[in-house]
Order: C-alpha cells, then structure tokens, then sequence
C-alpha cells in the first residue's frame, strides 16, 4: 500500500508521465498536420503553436480548476469555468493562425486547416483524457488512503480492546488461590473441581479472549465457573441466584457478560454486610440477548467510587466497539445496584470500522 502511495506521489514519475504525454500528443498532432508525406520545419512550427493554445488549457484544468472546483458540490462552478477557458483559448487559437502568425512569422504562411468546431474538439479531445486520468488517479489514491486510515483505525481499535479485555481484577485470582489453599488443608472433595474450574477461567482469560466471538455457551459456562468459585470463598453468607434460559448456540464477544458478573462481587457483594446477594438473569430469545445483574449494595448514588465508574465506562467503551444495536442501563437504589443489558447478537461488527468499505 506505501508502495503504491509512492508511486502516486514520487516526483520523477510525475514528471516522466507528463513528458510522455507532451511527446506522445506532440507525435500524433504532427502527423496530423504535416503537409507532405515527409515532415516539413513548418509542420514542426505549426503543431508547437498549435499545442502552445491547447496545453494551457489542460493545465489550467489539472492543477486548478479540478482540485478546486472539481467536487460533487461545486460542479456549478467548474463547468461554466472550463468552458469559458476553453472558448478563450479557441479564440485565441483561431486568431493565432488567421492573423497573429503573419506578424510572427513573416517569412511562413500558414493555412488555417480547421473551423472552430473542429479546433473545439480538439480541445476536448486533449482535456478528456488528461482529466480522466487525473480522476481515475485521484481515486486510486484516495481508496488507498482510505484503506491505510480504515487499518491505522482497525489497528487502534483492536488496542484499545485488548487494553479493556486486560482489566481483570488480580484480587480474584489471589483470592481464589488461597481458597484453594485452605481446601487442601482441610482435604476438602471439592479441591479437584475447584482447580480445574480455576483453570478453565484463566485459559478463558488469557488466550480465548483475544478471539473476535465465542460460543454464547462457552461465556455461560466461564460465568458458572466463575460463580461456583465465589461459593467456595463466601459460603452460606452469600446468596446467589442465577437464572438462565433460552437459546444459547448463538456467538458473543467474549470477557462481556463475565464483566459485569465479575463487577458485582467486586465492588457490591465485597462491601455489603448485612444479608450480601447477587442475582444474575439471562435470556436469549431468537438472537436477542438480555442480560440482568443485581447484587446488594450499601452506597448511594453519590457514593460511587471511581473505579466502579471506570469499570462501567469500559464496559460501555467495549458495547460502543463491538455492537451496533445494544442497550445498557443501571440503577443505583438504596440497597441495590442493577445493570441491564440488552443486546442483539447479530449486530457485532468485527471491526466495524473494515466493514463500512465501499
């Protein structure tokens, strides 16, 4: 792609492009007006005089009138523009070769060959193609910018992701690690599970995270885990209810609901205590996914810390990258927190901002 941005822009090519058109045009219009078969010096004079009239024209329109005025918007302006340039130039040609020449070139006579209307195409002949190749290159160039932004965009996106997906909280881990410690010491049956429901959630996290979608099943079954663990470490203080109906073989961008489960223990059930609860409800219904979590809480609205709030606006941030048609709300009552989301699956865009090429 930087390799076909310099040719577009390297000034050597330009320029050796431009010589081959003034020596390919200046071939094919002494052909043209060569009296004999054999070129004559008069021939060479009457085509420089006669492209000296048509490339001012051509140039005037490349370097100015189009990147100026060769827009959708300003069309209005460059049609009359052209043509007025090109009807003075006609003029110009016309009297050149009628009367000027006589004063120039005494000792040639030239004979004007052509009327107006056939001096007019070629005119038009001469701008056509320059301003078609001019367009076709613009455009080129500008797909090729467009593709270098959409991949500086893609690039930036994916960053700023992965950055969001790499907020987990440690405290879990650690926490979990020592829960576990304390059932080997009591050689508790449940020690086997535990560990490996440790282990799946860590797989989870660090390598099938980074895929784009994962089964709406497999984030269910990660969210499971993830709160038989929180079990194991608050025991019968805790009461936690979960909820989870209907059809789970859709896809879902993965670490999303886990997050908002992962919240609630964090900073709801950790700081409660009197009767701590978290209440997790989920359906899916033809690809419409709702998703309801509510845990006790002791703060009030104004008591947020700003980490809950980072932790929500990330949440947000991830919705705003990932989906195009979701809805999240929160409430903030006076011995509780709720978040709702609501989402439809079939609006995830992997990287969105790829998908709108045209």
């Amino acid at each position: 792609m930087q390799e076909q941005v310099y040719w577009y822009n390297n000034n050597w090519i330009r320029l050796t492009q431009h010589l081959l058109f003034l020596a390919l045009s200046y071939f094919i219009l002494l052909n043209m007006f060569k009296t004999s078969k054999e070129v004559q010096p008069v021939d060479h004079i009457y085509t420089v005089l006669f492209m000296a009239t048509i490339l001012p024209v051509v140039y005037i329109n490349l370097k100015i009138l189009l990147p100026r005025f060769g827009t959708r918007l300003r069309w209005y302006l460059y049609a009359p523009l052209l043509l007025g340039l090109t009807t003075i130039f006609v003029w110009i040609n016309i009297q050149l070769f009628d009367n000027w020449s006589v004063f120039l070139f005494k000792n040639l006579f030239f004979i004007a060959y052509y009327s107006w209307w056939e001096i007019l195409f070629f005119f038009i002949a001469f701008l056509f193609f320059p301003t078609l190749l001019k367009l076709s290159k613009s455009c080129f160039f500008l797909k090729d910018l467009h593709q270098r932004l959409l991949t500086i965009e893609k690039e930036r996106v994916d960053m700023e992701l992965r950055a969001l997906k790499a907020q987990v909280n440690p405290h879990f881990f650690f926490n979990t690690l020592n829960s576990i410690y304390s059932l080997s010491l009591d050689k508790d049956e449940r020690l086997p599970s535990t560990v490996l429901q440790l282990s799946g959630i860590m797989r989870y996290y660090l390598y099938e995270s980074k895929d784009d979608l994962v089964s709406l099943e497999k984030e269910i079954s990660i969210i499971k885990d993830y709160v038989a663990l929180q079990r194991i470490r608050s025991g019968d203080k805790l009461e936690i209810r979960m909820n989870i109906t209907g059809e789970h073989n859709g896809m879902i961008a993965p670490l999303l609901l886990i997050s908002f489960v992962e919240n609630a223990f964090k900073h709801g059930v950790s700081e409660t205590r009197n009767q701590p609860y978290v209440d997790i409800h989920l359906s899916v219904n033809k690809r419409q996914l709702a998703f309801v979590v509510k845990n006790s809480t002791e703060k009030s609205p104004e008591e947020l810390s700003v980490k809950e709030n980072i932790g929500l606006s990330n949440l947000r941030r991830q919705l705003e990258l990932l989906y195009t048609d979701y809805n999240l709300s929160v409430q903030q009552g006076v011995s509780a927190f709720t978040a709702t989301l609501k989402i439809n699956l079939a609006s995830h865009v992997k990287n969105k901002v790829y998908n709108n090429r045209r």
